[in-house]
């Protein structure tokens, strides 16, 4: 053989070994990292408000970051937390963005009602010096947290599953007599029946990095008389996960839908939510076991943000009437006069910020996410509707302005309960800056920016 055709031969002999090394290193690429967040003894729990005696079970705040092939890089950070406003989104995201140069956050919060909130830096509105060292100190772990994930990145295949799970009950209940919704357990209520997870596996040792998972209930089991911070069932189905898993798997819990679903049985005791936790790591395991390969090698982040208009203030003649009747509480007055002010300047209630993000891996996954308390049948519709074979939903995720219904429940008017009731019922909606639910076709508005991210073809059977 000439020289020339030995060179031709060994070039292409080269490339054909070197190619699959090469397309290993190029494809998707992961890394998470965690770090405990457990505020102080003495800090206030939210919600009801109290202040800690101790510690049942720390928080934690975890992240999982992804880099794919064309190097597009989102980070997803998880947080044992009750919520966290725009105004702190906003601002961790774009200080994560300066700092390390991810181009897309999404900031979920797991909603438990035993631990805290989180507030922008030197900004936030926080009960003591000590809660406020807490803050900034949480915002500096969560800042680490990301950097580390994004160091420790390595090449990985990824992994998407499904398994029945129920952690609680549809909290909405009618009552016969007036209409009115009241909040109990209905075991006819919509609820999402599942747990969706996304693993991470790594491409070197097969073995898992990170198991993103999500369900849509309130981590609300802990009773509210406790004084013990605790991340309800989140915290225990982690230490489940971790028990199978090994400790060094980072164990991401979001919330999904479950503006309307109460953790079940509500307020009774640690050992509960210890249990209901241990089950639902139960099913993250088998979803993981019968998870099938994403096979994309890039993902597509977007984003869209519509305004919620605000249900109509009261008249004139039914402001009235209530502030008579309610001239003796203070609370309920401050509120009144500044609707008065509103009523009078011939404005309207300010609308929600409605920010949606659609993160798809071709036709094969999308994680779709929604801030807010969003009622569960807003990811029941996503999961029926999706042009994509598996999904996967966020409710409280980067900000938050309470309940966001769906219209069936907001044209209840002063019948709507306390995630939808307007005035004359003081319903959890009305104490907000809004002083109200959102209106009637926020609905629609919602589903429309969702669908407007998708592509518009047909996808492949669900599973």
């Amino acid at each position: 053989m000439k020289r020339p055709q030995i060179l031709f031969y060994a070039f292409f002999t080269i490339l054909a070994i070197c190619l699959p090394s090469a397309r290993a290193e190029g494809g998707m690429r992961a890394g998470a990292a965690e770090r405990e967040i457990t505020p102080p003894v003495g800090h206030q729990i939210q919600h009801y408000f109290r202040l800690s005696v101790g510690v049942n079970d720390p928080l934690f705040a975890r992240c999982l970051y992804l880099e794919d092939a064309e190097k597009n890089s989102l980070v997803i950070v998880c947080l044992d937390l009750i919520f966290g406003g725009f105004e702190l989104c906003d601002e961790l995201r774009a200080e994560i963005r300066k700092q390390t140069g991810i181009e897309n956050t999404l900031v979920n919060f797991s909603h438990s009602h035993s631990s805290a909130s989180l507030g922008a830096r030197g900004k936030t509105k926080i009960s003591n010096d000590t809660d406020s060292k807490w803050n900034d100190a949480t915002l500096n772990k969560i800042l680490t947290i990301v950097k580390e994930a994004k160091k420790r990145a390595e090449p990985v295949s990824l992994r998407a599953g499904r398994a029945p799970a129920q952690v609680g009950f549809n909290r909405r209940l009618v009552n016969k007599d007036n209409g009115h919704v009241y909040m109990g357990v209905n075991r006819k209520g919509p609820i999402v029946p599942w747990v969706n997870v996304l693993c991470a596996d790594s491409a070197k040792s097969g073995k898992p990095i990170a198991g993103l998972y999500e369900t849509a209930a309130h981590p609300v089991i802990v009773p509210d008389r406790s004084k013990l911070t605790s991340a309800d069932f989140p915290g225990a189905a982690a230490k489940r996960i971790h028990e199978a898993l090994g400790k060094d798997v980072i164990a991401l819990f979001a919330q999904g839908c479950g503006g309307n679903i109460n953790g079940f049985p509500l307020r009774t005791t640690h050992a509960n939510a210890e249990k209901q936790g241990r089950d639902l790591g139960s099913a993250v395991l088998k979803a993981i076991e019968k998870s099938e390969p994403i096979k994309a090698e890039t993902f597509t982040v977007k984003y869209a943000r519509a305004a919620l208009p605000s249900h109509a203030l009261p008249a004139k003649k039914l402001w009235q009437e209530m502030a008579h009747r309610e001239r003796d509480r203070e609370g309920r007055m401050e509120q009144l006069n500044k609707i008065l002010a509103l009523i009078d300047s011939g404005k309207e209630p300010p609308p929600r910020r409605m920010d949606v993000y659609a993160v798809m891996f071709a036709r094969e996954w999308c994680l779709v996410t929604m801030p807010h308390e969003m009622f569960c049948q807003y990811e029941l519709w996503v999961d029926k509707n999706a042009p994509f074979k598996r999904t996967m939903t966020f409710g409280y995720t980067n900000g938050y302005e309470g309940y966001i219904a769906v219209d069936a429940a907001l044209g209840l008017g002063e019948k709507g309960g306390y995630e939808a009731a307007c005035l004359p019922n003081w319903g959890g909606q009305v104490w907000t800056r809004h002083f109200g639910p959102p209106a009637v076709g926020c609905e629609k508005i919602i589903k429309d920016a969702i669908s407007s991210l998708w592509p518009k073809k047909a996808a492949s059977p669900k599973k």
